[in-house]
């Protein structure tokens, strides 16, 4: 399967702590990142913040992710690359909070496609089956000492992945990789 550029790469959860916490409140979906060429990835996570990486490395990580794609012209491709590396560099938004200086990964995705592709905000989750605001989040939250965003818009990759215009492509994982 061949990569083009601008793709998403949707990551399925992990099965660890904040993979766990994400995927209790908004779906099994836990990152996303933006496919810049066969052979890198900008994406923003608590590692690297903003960044862009080598696939290879990339998949390491992360071991598989579905693949989804706009119809977008190579112009339209071209802007949304460029939009996402005028992002590189910010840290992470450890708080989702729409206004911090940091960007979380799906929010990236939304800047990015800001001038291609329409994706609204949501107004975040937090909850599990039990509470509106699960423990792992209660606990998250003390220790930034801010408050949960509960019900401020915002974006998650699983919400993310239900864009009309994103299609499913197909699956791709670290075995696959042919190239470094």
């Amino acid at each position: 399967m061949t990569l083009q550029t601008a793709d998403l790469l949707f990551i399925p959860n992990n099965h660890e702590a904040l993979d766990e916490a994400i995927a209790t409140s908004t779906g099994n979906y836990v990152h996303v990142a933006i496919v810049i060429n066969t052979h890198q990835i900008i994406d923003a996570s608590p590692k690297h913040g903003v960044a862009i990486q080598r696939i290879r490395h990339f998949f390491e990580e992360v071991n598989v992710a579905d693949i989804y794609r706009a119809s977008l012209t190579e112009t339209q491709q071209s802007q949304v690359i460029s939009q996402a590396m005028s992002y590189q560099n910010r840290p992470y938004n450890f708080s989702f909070y729409p206004n911090d200086d940091g960007l979380y990964c799906s929010q990236l995705v939304q800047l990015a496609f800001a001038n291609v592709l329409t994706i609204p905000q949501q107004p975040m989750k937090f909850g599990d089956d039990q509470q509106p605001i699960s423990n792992y989040w209660l606990n998250y939250y003390q220790k930034l000492g801010v408050a949960v965003p509960l019900n401020q818009p915002g974006t998650n990759p699983h919400d993310l992945s239900k864009t009309p215009q994103l299609n499913y492509v197909g699956q791709l994982r670290y075995g696959d990789l042919l190239v470094d």
